[in-house]
């Protein structure tokens, strides 16, 4: 039996309302009866690009996915275990169904708006032993993938608290095809056959797990709405090559609460898969009455700038007259934010650090190797004292945010509610959340008490050091800019390749916002002098200005000084003009490991970033999406002909051109090089 969408059944607002409530009856009905004996009834998605089949065998339910008429998963089991075992055979009592179809509107994000439309079933079982439990199994079907999630109803023999085991999740893939999957703060693992996965003893593969077929279409394994338990990953399914099982680690639930959902995304190429809002869709509504404190945007960061000397002398360091440099630059240029990390009340790691005082001596780094800090003692006349509640009032009246560092230890050690208020009252902008503890479903409950305390105080949140992974979560709380689920340019004591770029904005950004920290300026051996740049970005500077861009964060930290962004103002100027928020978000080209191009349009302007990885490249960029009869001016920021990113990595070049719809622009760039166009109206 295959199930339809009824919202185009009828004209009438009135007939159409009666006409879903007596089909979804007579599918309740008819459906009861068909998964009682075996027969599987199919869920397609609203334009029947992609359907999923659910069927009862033996007492235990499967699922099974197609799409555009190719088997993307063979039949797998689906379920919960719980700590007093699995559940007993079960039979169907119910199955209701509805459509959904709604605009949301977005705070900020790659899109101003985007539709939510899908078909959902219900399916409720009830085991046939003397327990009789129920579960219940909500599955949605969007053009774009499909979803599922389990809620275990009150009343229905359940305790108050419910142990929850593991999840028995199955994805049975129906090829042996191309797999990446997230790593950590490491280049993701792949490309590699999904078998090779399966040689790993304990976790199989962190998600999201990126599938490329073998005829193109492309698929990953991702999870939305983590909000109760601990997060998901994937364990080897034995006896079968390329499949798997979700896992998470032991977790309770409330009587009448419902799981995150295990999805499915599913597009024609891997730029498919970064626009799709699937995840946000998934997600409860903004949680958030009034949103207009929200504001996405460029950051300056003292942290990478650390050590830089300028040609008057000056050298930044972490105090005062430094800080005040980088909010003039900011003022100066629009930027709307400066970071201050770790160490502006006292060592991150020392649980007497109190993160409400200003801390009284200076910091240094005596070993470049080590990224250790240790007091020191200030001058007797030290004229400049640190003074963070007298910087933020310096930085708002210049419009101008400050985000504040704060280390997991202090929120043990300190009154969290109490300081985050203090934190408004002295008028920061949000927190830069650093080295939580713990993990599973304890990670996950902190992480929603932090971020939904920082909405209640006005304060943003950025996440770092091994977060929780995005799960289209930003729809909820749009204070939760971004966090760093990926390996951010110049962090810990090893190298960043373009090819590892090139596989991250495909595999960890299909999760979320990320924090990666591009745009550094000075390539040129910035770790000889700067104690927090442990090892040489290898990029080009366009590269660098177009992975800014490319990469979608509510939070783009710049991690060079004002003066080596002042050095090169022509080719900053892109930067300087990015709105941040978008109306439209198009991937023109794509290939994991190997290039990207994204357009994004704000009003009538279309900002447009390419990067390669270790290969020289040219992609034509064809300006079909101009409207026509217009005339547009394009400033296009190149890798100059002798560029590359080992050994000429600041040369570039800056051109204009006059375009129109139709017209081309082929983005050449240099061996890990990059390329960015800004185009508008021609006056």
């Amino acid at each position: 039996m295959r199930l339809r969408s009824t919202l185009s059944h009828s004209k009438d607002k009135k007939k159409t309302t009666m006409r879903i409530r007596f089909y979804c009856f007579l599918v309740a009905v008819s459906l009861s009866t068909s998964l009682v004996v075996g027969q599987p009834v199919e869920v397609p998605s609203p334009n029947s690009r992609i359907a999923a089949t659910l069927s009862l065998v033996e007492g235990v339910p499967h699922w099974q996915v197609v799409a555009l008429g190719q088997p993307l998963l063979e039949p797998g089991k689906l379920g919960l275990h719980f700590a007093d075992g699995n559940l007993g055979p079960l039979h169907t009592l119910a199955v209701t169904t509805r459509s959904i179809d709604e605009t949301i509107e977005t705070t900020w994000g790659k899109f101003s708006q985007y539709a939510n439309r899908c078909n959902e079933l219900t399916w409720t079982l009830r085991e046939t032993t003397a327990t009789a439990r129920t579960l219940q199994i909500i599955l949605r079907a969007y053009d774009d993938g499909i979803a599922v999630r389990y809620r275990l109803p009150e009343h229905s023999g359940w305790d108050s608290t419910i142990r929850l085991a593991d999840d028995l999740t199955e994805y049975c893939f129906s090829e042996d095809a191309t797999g990446w999957c997230y790593a950590g703060e490491h280049d993701p693992i792949g490309p590699q056959p999904l078998s090779r996965f399966h040689q790993s003893e304990k976790i199989a593969a962190r998600l999201p797990l990126v599938v490329q077929f073998p005829s193109g279409l492309h698929a990953a394994v991702m999870e939305a709405a983590i909000e109760h338990i601990a997060p998901m990953d994937l364990v080897a399914l034995e006896g079968r090559d390329s499949s798997f099982r979700t896992h998470f680690a032991a977790s309770t639930l409330a009587s009448g609460g419902v799981t995150s959902w295990r999805t499915l995304l599913v597009g024609k190429s891997a730029g498919d898969l970064l626009t799709s809002p699937l995840l946000e869709c998934l997600n409860p509504a903004c949680a958030i009455e009034d949103t207009d404190w929200i504001q996405p945007g460029l950051a300056m960061w003292d942290w990478r700038a650390w050590g830089a000397t300028t040609d008057d002398g000056f050298t930044y360091g972490l105090d005062m007259p430094s800080w005040r440099r980088f909010v003039d630059f900011a003022a100066t240029h629009g930027i709307g934010y400066l970071v201050l990390d770790a160490g502006w009340y006292g060592l991150e790691f020392e649980a007497t650090s109190d993160p409400r005082t200003s801390r009284p001596y200076l910091l240094v780094q005596p070993d470049p190797k080590s990224p250790r800090l240790v007091p020191q003692d200030p001058p007797a006349n030290w004229q400049d004292p640190t003074d963070i509640p007298e910087l933020i009032r310096y930085a708002r009246d210049k419009e101008v945010g400050i985000i504040l560092y704060f280390n997991d230890i202090a929120r043990v050690n300190f009154p969290f509610d109490e300081t985050l208020a203090l934190y408004q009252k002295w008028g920061a902008a949000g927190i830069k959340y650093g080295f939580m503890k713990g993990n599973g479903q304890k990670k996950v409950l902190d992480t929603r008490m932090i971020v939904k305390k920082c909405a209640e105080h006005q304060l943003l949140c950025d996440f770092h050091d091994d977060p929780i992974p995005p799960s289209g979560d930003q729809r909820t709380y749009p204070n939760y800019v971004t966090r760093e689920f990926c390996h951010s340019q110049s962090d810990a004591l090893r190298s960043f390749s373009p090819s590892d770029f090139c596989e991250q904005v495909f595999v960890n950004m299909l999760a979320g916002p990320l924090d990666m920290c591009n745009g550094l300026y000075t390539l040129e051996n910035p770790a000889r002098d700067r104690p927090k740049v442990f090892m040489n970005v290898d990029s080009t500077v366009v590269a660098e200005t177009a992975r800014v861009m490319i990469v979608f964060s509510g939070l783009s930290i710049l991690p060079d000084c004002p003066e080596a962004y002042e050095a090169k103002a022509d080719l900053f100027e892109f930067l300087g003009k990015l709105p941040m928020t978008w109306q439209e978000t198009r991937i023109l080209h794509g290939k994991i490991g190997h290039f990207i191009t994204t357009a994004r349009r704000s009003g009538s302007e279309w900002f447009i970033a390419s990067a390669t990885n270790e290969q020289s490249r040219s992609l034509p960029i064809k300006l079909d999406f101009l409207e026509p009869n217009q005339t547009y001016t394009a400033t296009l920021y190149e890798d100059a002909p002798d560029a590359d990113y080992l050994h000429n990595r600041e040369a570039y070049r800056i051109r204009r051109i006059e375009v129109k719809q139709g017209d081309k622009i082929d983005a050449t760039m240099a061996p890990g090089g990059g390329h960015c166009v800004w185009i508008r109206r021609t006056q």
